[in-house]
């Protein structure tokens, strides 16, 4: 873990990146940098390249061309499973990708690791309770 961002390092900084999908051009060229005092509100009308730009402030997806650098590791050569846990991240498209099956319990509990959907997870009890007492 790099700790540069818990010292006063940049949370987010994006040099020349670009999403591609197909042919087309979904986002950028852009050039964006957001610093730990800093907090940012993302408008813009249907198919602008809001939830795009999110994906990759979030690690969820990356960039066709360009670098993402956030809490100072760089996507690509990261583990974006532990990069997740330290991001806060929340969309109401998120429920999109929780299966119709999921016990609440669940969904809670996956959340702290930034997972969608229990599948071959071990939790320890520690996790079971902390999941149980966010509900109650």
């Amino acid at each position: 873990m790099n700790e540069n961002a818990e010292l006063g390092g940049r949370v987010l900084n994006m040099r020349a990146v670009t999403v591609r999908r197909g042919s087309k051009n979904i986002l950028g060229p852009l050039d964006w940098q957001v610093d730990p005092s800093q907090r940012w509100v993302v408008l813009g009308p249907n198919g602008a390249g809001k939830t795009t730009l999110l994906g990759l402030c979030s690690s969820t997806i990356h960039p066709t061309s360009g670098e993402v650098s956030i809490l100072n590791e760089i996507l690509g050569k990261v583990d974006v499973f532990e990069l997740r846990n330290r991001i806060g991240f929340t969309s109401s498209a998120m429920v999109e990708r929780i299966p119709n099956d999921e016990k609440v319990k669940d969904v809670v509990l996956t959340a702290a690791y930034a997972i969608f959907g229990r599948w071959q997870e071990d939790y320890d009890l520690w996790d079971e309770s902390r999941a149980i007492a966010l509900l109650t």
